[in-house]
């Protein structure tokens, strides 16, 4: 049971996280699968030293008898993983991206050399026409 929940623990994980959203769950079956395979292994090193009865009925206790046992957990990783890629593109925002054509934006620099304000940049206030005219008057044509 404790194998099962880490699973889908796993399978989640990778499955929210993982871009392509099947990587993740290919990645959850690998993991789980390459975890047995490391526990068999194990149990077949140490099944010629002495004091082993008790580590290896631990580890069968903890991940299973046979090969057979692998099935729930990996049931479960590859259901978490689903899930949370699922849900992950469900809620995921749209990004907002922001395209500024540089012909928008670019200025042309008038007959004085000064650059003009092209329409929509800035929104003419009556204060902003006032002080124009006055510094026209003082600096002259």
């Amino acid at each position: 049971m404790i194998m099962m929940a880490a699973c889908a623990v796993l399978g989640a994980v990778l499955g929210l996280y993982a871009r392509p959203a099947w990587l993740g769950v290919l990645i959850a079956l690998v993991l789980v699968a390459g975890v047995f395979g490391v526990e068999r292994l194990f149990i077949a090193l140490i099944d010629d030293q002495p004091n082993r009865e008790r580590l290896i009925e631990h580890l069968r206790a903890l991940f299973g008898e046979g090969w057979l046992d692998i099935v729930g957990p990996m049931a479960a990783a590859v259901a978490g993983a689903v899930f949370a890629a699922i849900m992950g593109k469900v809620l995921e925002r749209e990004s907002r991206t922001v395209v500024i054509n540089a012909d928008d934006i670019r200025r042309k620099a008038g007959k004085d050399g000064r650059y003009a304000r092209l329409d929509g940049m800035v929104q003419e206030r009556s204060v902003q026409t006032a002080a124009k005219s006055r510094f026209d008057s003082i600096l002259g044509p």
